[in-house]
């Protein structure tokens, strides 16, 4: 038979833990059983909110917020719910309903409070009806402290928050003091492409070159990663099931995140223990002296935002504008049979590029190589090599961040309680210093390694682009004018020449 009452079923569920509610299955049963009992009504849809915080605004929820735009208002009559709370944990949001529900004209019926509807036409019932939903609001309240603390209890222990793990870990479930919880551990194959990572970026690669092999080899991402242990497909923009690519950013995010040391943070932070040492979730993928020496060849990447166009450019990052200073950009045409090569001024966006500033590329490369030999030929090429400091320089290190963190800890009042927990501990750390203050430090640092070799042995074993990261590592420039040029450094002088041969002959 159908009805004349329109019936809009509406259940919801939040996955705080501390929140003590009915499953849905229950809320609908008790909601259907209702609706059998009354000759009179339709049932023409159910609102199910699976997973949703009962702070969350009624408007805005993913199911129950179609049902109340104007197209879906049009739909029902009358919305019905086990319990108010169900409705709402917030008596702001609720009392708002409220009065829309008014406008509206429509009906609520709240299985467990009968008289609901009823006090909703009245400024009394109103009344009555916010007193109700204070008590949620406030169940809410105790629900998000307990959920908090249970949080601030978890951040300064090594157990796994959840989410995404860090690339080169996988989560792990143990069993600790009576207890199963969340851990990481270290996933070999995921830290085996980490070192490679390493590798290339010390020998010179660029981050994009880094995101290049990764994904021509098919590795994937750590969340890719993360969906694939669970059973689930890859995902990218471009859709399910196309995995996710990696780009510079994220080459360059992960190889300067300390999360790749093991360390546990909270809002991008390191999180440290009272102590004054970080937390650490697992062992560390690279050894101290290793993620040192990655931060320092990750610094001396050279960062611009300047588009390569054309193609690649055999002379990006060595070739620029004389009237401006912008990177020249590398342009290729054909007229006929024959191909044109130029350089000419980059700056973007074009309303303000030097029109006019153009070179022939084979007489600018020409020159480069000419003028490069003649200030560098005769020296011995050298490899910049990573030589790393004592343990005795990391441990000072380390013992003045400490020494910091805790006075600061107790400038903001967290040893108010502990002064002489306070005391004791910043004079071992005291005490500690002055004994590595007595030791010889060495500090880490890069250091040229000669290759056996002088720069005009080595050029005419490199191919066009082995000579362009050359010539970028010695600082070397070549300023493209109309049809001139200027290098920095300068080619030798001839005093500076003479000097050069005297010295050579005396060190025979």
């Amino acid at each position: 038979m159908t009805g004349t009452r329109r019936v809009l079923l509406a259940e919801r569920i939040s996955d705080a833990k501390g929140e003590r509610s009915e499953s849905i299955e229950g809320q609908d049963e008790k909601l259907r059983t209702r609706a059998s009992q009354e000759a009179d009504v339709t049932i023409v849809g159910t609102a199910v909110d699976m997973s949703v915080q009962g702070d969350v605004d009624m408007p805005d929820r993913p199911s129950l917020g179609q049902w109340l735009t104007p197209e879906g208002l049009e739909k029902w009559d009358e919305i019905w719910v086990t319990t108010q709370d169900r409705l709402s944990r917030s008596d702001v949001h609720f009392m708002a309903f409220v009065f829309k529900v008014i406008e509206w004209s429509k009906k609520v019926t709240v299985l467990d409070d009968p008289q609901f509807n009823e006090q909703m036409h009245s400024s009394e019932g109103r009344l009555i009806l916010h007193a109700k939903a204070l008590g949620p609001a406030k169940e809410l309240e105790r629900i998000k402290i307990r959920v908090q603390d249970s949080h601030d209890r978890r951040r300064f222990t090594s157990r796994w928050h959840g989410g995404f793990p860090p690339f080169g870990y996988r989560p792990v479930n143990k069993y600790v003091d009576g207890k199963t919880a969340a851990y990481l551990e270290l996933d070999e194959e995921m830290a085996s492409v980490l070192h490679e990572m390493r590798r290339q970026i010390i020998e010179g690669q660029s981050f994009l070159g880094v995101a290049k092999y990764l994904n021509k080899e098919g590795i994937l991402t750590s969340r890719d990663r993360s969906r694939v242990r669970k059973g689930k497909p890859v995902k990218s923009k471009g859709g399910q099931g196309i995995p996710e690519q990696w780009c510079e950013t994220t080459v360059r995010r992960i190889l300067t995140d300390e999360s790749t040391q093991g360390l546990k943070k909270h809002k991008r932070e390191v999180v440290y223990g009272m102590d004054g040492t970080p937390v650490r979730l697992a062992e560390p993928i690279f050894t101290p002296d290793e993620w040192e020496s990655l931060q320092a060849a990750v610094a001396r990447r050279v960062k611009t935002t300047v588009r390569r166009v054309n193609g690649t450019n055999p002379m990006y990052g060595v070739a620029f504008c004389a009237a401006c200073g912008a990177k020249a950009v590398h342009k290729v045409f054909t007229r006929g049979e024959t191909t044109y090569r130029y350089y000419k001024c980059g700056a973007f966006p074009k309303e303000v590029r030097c029109l006019g500033t153009t070179m022939r590329a084979e007489e600018v490369e020409e020159w480069i190589e000419l003028h490069f030999l003649q200030k560098f030929g005769w020296q011995r090429v050298t490899k910049r090599v990573w030589m790393p400091g004592s343990d005795t320089s990391k441990e000072m290190s380390e013992i003045t961040q400490r020494m910091a963190r805790l006075r600061k800890q107790d400038e903001e009042g967290d040893w108010d309680d502990d002064q002489d927990g306070y005391r004791h501990r910043m004079n071992t750390y005291k005490a500690r210093k002055k004994v590595l203050e007595s030791l010889p430090v060495k500090k880490a640092g890069w250091v040229e390694e000669d290759q056996g070799m002088t720069f005009l042995e080595l050029w005419p074993t490199l191919d066009l682009d082995g000579k362009r990261k050359q010539l970028i590592d010695s600082g070397y420039k070549v300023m493209v004018g109309r049809k001139t040029f200027d290098f920095e450094p300068k080619p030798d002088t001839a005093e500076e020449k003479e000097a050069r041969v005297k010295a050579a002959t005396t060190t025979q």
